[in-house]
C-alpha cells in the first residue's frame, strides 16, 4: 500500500509539472510573455524546489516528515489549480513555484519513507520513484494535448482534482512510516558538501539537471519553430521517456552493486554527445533518436549520483544528502531555465546545447578527480562513510 500510493502520488506531482511544460509556448503566445518572462515562469519551479529542499531536508532527517509531506501535497493542489485562474506573469510564476515546491518536497519525504531504517536495497526503491516521476512528467504533455480541445484549464483541473483526492492519503501513509531519524542541523550541510563522493555526485547531477533546465524552458519553443505540433511533441516525449520509466530500478540496483561512481561518471561522459546532438534536431524522428540516447545515459547518471550520496550518508542522513544533491541540481536547472530562452533567441539551439555539452565534459573530469580522493572503494551501499 505504501509503495503503490507513494509511486502514484509522485506520478501526479510530476504530471502537474509536465502539463505546463508542453504549454510554455502557448503561455507565451496566450499572455504575450517576453522571452525573459517565459524564463521566469520556467525557472520558478526549480527555484522553489531548491529552497524548499535546502531549508526542510534536515527536518525530515530529524523525524518531521509528516509536516513536510502535508506541505508538499497542499502545494501540489494549489499549484495545479493556480493555472486555472492565473492571467498575469506574477500569478503564473506563483503557480509554477507551488508546483516546484511540491515536486522538491514530495521526492524528499518519499525517498525517506521508502528507505526506512535500512539503506540496503535503496537503489531499486529510489529508482522506482524516479521511474514514476519521469512517467508523470512525460505524461503531462499527453494529458495537456488530450484535454486541450476542451479548454486550456482542463488539464490543470484534472491533475489538481486527482492530487486533492490522493495526496492526503499519501501524506498519512508517509507520516506513519518508520524512518531512521538523526540529530542533524544546518551545519551538517557543510560537512556533507566536503565529502568527495557527494562532490562527485553533484558534478553528475549538475550536468544532467542543467540540460533538464534548458530542455524544460526551450524545447517546446524550439520544436514549434522546427514545425512540430503539440501532439507530435507529446508523442516524442512519451517515446523518449521510456528508458527513464523502465531503467532506473535496474540502474539503481546496478549502482548499488558496483558503486555509484562506477556507474554515474561513465554515464555523464556518454551523456555529452547526446546533449550536443540536441542542437541539430530537424524533426520528430531526429528528436526521438537523440532523446532516446540521452534518456538511457541519464537513467544511469541520475541513479549513480543518488547511490553515491547514499554511500556517504547512510539511512540517517538520507533526506539531507539527497536533498542537497537535488537542491544543487535544481539551482543549476533554475539558472538554465531562466537563461535558456534568451540564449536560444540570441544564439540558436546549436550553440546553446553545444555549450552545455562542453560543460558536462568538464564536470565528468572533475567528478573523476574527486573520486580519486576516496580511499575506500565505493562498493557496498550499506556502509556509511
Amino acid at each position: 500500500m505504501l509503495f503503490v500510493t507513494i509511486y502514484t502520488t509522485q506520478f501526479l506531482v510530476t504530471a502537474s509539472m509536465g502539463v505546463i511544460f508542453a504549454y510554455l509556448a502557448d503561455l507565451q503566445d496566450r499572455y504575450g510573455l517576453s522571452h525573459l518572462e517565459l524564463g521566469m515562469v520556467a525557472a520558478a519551479g526549480f527555484v522553489a524546489g531548491l529552497l524548499a529542499q535546502l531549508l526542510l531536508s534536515p527536518l525530515v532527517d530529524r523525524g518531521h516528515h509528516r509536516l513536510v509531506a502535508w506541505i508538499s501535497v497542499t502545494a501540489a493542489v494549489f499549484g495545479a489549480f493556480g493555472f486555472v485562474f492565473a492571467e498575469e506573469t506574477w500569478s503564473l510564476v506563483t503557480s509554477r513555484a507551488l508546483a516546484g515546491l511540491s515536486f522538491g518536497l514530495f521526492g524528499l519525504v518519499a525517498r525517506k519513507a521508502l528507505i526506512g531504517r535500512d539503506i540496503s536495497g535503496s537503489g531499486a526503491k529510489v529508482g522506482g520513484l524516479l521511474s514514476c516521476a519521469v512517467a508523470g512528467f512525460i505524461s503531462g504533455p499527453a494529458i495537456g494535448a488530450a484535454l486541450s480541445g476542451i479548454s486550456f484549464e482542463a488539464p490543470f483541473l484534472l491533475t489538481g482534482t486527482l492530487m486533492l483526492l490522493l495526496g492526503p492519503v499519501a501524506a498519512v501513509l508517509i507520516s506513519k512510516s518508520p524512518i531512521a531519524a538523526a540529530s542533524v542541523d544546518y551545519s551538517d550541510l557543510g560537512n556533507l558538501l566536503r565529502r568527495p563522493r557527494v562532490q562527485a555526485a553533484i558534478c553528475v547531477h549538475v550536468g544532467i539537471w542543467g540540460l533538464i533546465g534548458i530542455f524544460d524552458a526551450t524545447v517546446d519553443r524550439y520544436l514549434t519553430d522546427v514545425g512540430l505540433s503539440s501532439g507530435e511533441l507529446a508523442v516524442g516525449l512519451l517515446i523518449i521517456g521510456i528508458p527513464l520509466m523502465a531503467l532506473p530500478p535496474y540502474t539503481g540496483a546496478l549502482a548499488e552493486r558496483l558503486g555509484g561512481g562506477r556507474v554515474g561518471v561513465p554515464a555523464l561522459l556518454l551523456f555529452v554527445p547526446a546533449v550536443l546532438l540536441y542542437g541539430w534536431i530537424g524533426g520528430l524522428a531526429s528528436f526521438i533518436a537523440v532523446g532516446l540516447a540521452e534518456a538511457v545515459t541519464e537513467s544511469y547518471g541520475v541513479m549513480g549520483a543518488q547511490v553515491l550520496v547514499l554511500e556517504a550518508t547512510g539511512a540517517e542522513q538520507a533526506a539531507m544528502g539527497t536533498g542537497v544533491l537535488e537542491a544543487v541540481g535544481l539551482l543549476v536547472a533554475a539558472g538554465a531555465a531562466f537563461g535558456g530562452p534568451p540564449l536560444y533567441g540570441q544564439l540558436g539551439p546549436r550553440w546553446l546545447f553545444g555549450g552545455w555539452a562542453v560543460a558536462c565534459l568538464i564536470l565528468a573530469v572533475i567528478a573523476m578527480l574527486r573520486l580519486k580522493a576516496v580511499k575506500i572503494p565505493p562498493k557496498v551501499i550499506t556502509q556509511s562513510h
